[in-house]
């Protein structure tokens, strides 16, 4: 029987258009998994990064980071697609569009079996940079269009 995946932040043998595919998936895993560490790798964490989502633009690390708090309070699943990626050869910088479906429930409602969720289906446009430091591709502006919505707004959004 085969062992499970490490949680790891860096994976081995990604091409370069996996490693930018690879910063979301490290940072809605993070999210879904409780994992601030492996969130924040997919993050450029300086006041230079901006999210915005819906009707809020949010500016700078400490902002966003207070933003998300909400979202590690709660039971996630994030289920991403249709990625498409824009890289040249040899560039430190690249976008990225995909689509999100985002599950988010009160802890304490995870296991009932009347539905208590709040539900958003997104197209995320990404702008992303490579760390000089670790080699990690990080996302410096997130822009999260929100298509449509179903369930409790108040969960998420209090």
């Amino acid at each position: 029987m085969a062992e499970p995946m490490a949680d790891l932040t860096t994976l081995t043998a990604l091409s370069p258009r996996e490693t930018v595919a690879d910063a979301l998936y490290r940072c809605v895993l993070g999210i879904d998994s409780n994992n601030q560490e492996m969130f924040e790798s997919a993050c450029l964490k300086n006041e230079g990064m901006t999210v915005i989502a819906g009707p809020f633009t949010i500016e700078g690390w400490t902002a966003i980071s207070e933003f998300f708090v909400k979202a590690f309070a709660l039971v996630t699943t994030h289920i991403t697609s249709n990625i498409r990626i824009e890289l040249k050869d040899g560039a430190d910088t690249a976008s990225m569009t995909a689509h999100t479906l985002a599950y988010h429930v009160r802890l304490e409602d995870a296991l009932k079996p009347e539905d208590t969720s709040y539900t958003a289906s997104c197209l995320n446009f990404i702008d992303l940079v490579k760390d000089s430091n670790d080699g990690l591709w990080k996302i410096k502006k997130w822009e999260i269009k929100i298509l449509w919505t179903t369930g409790d707004r108040a969960v998420l959004h209090g």
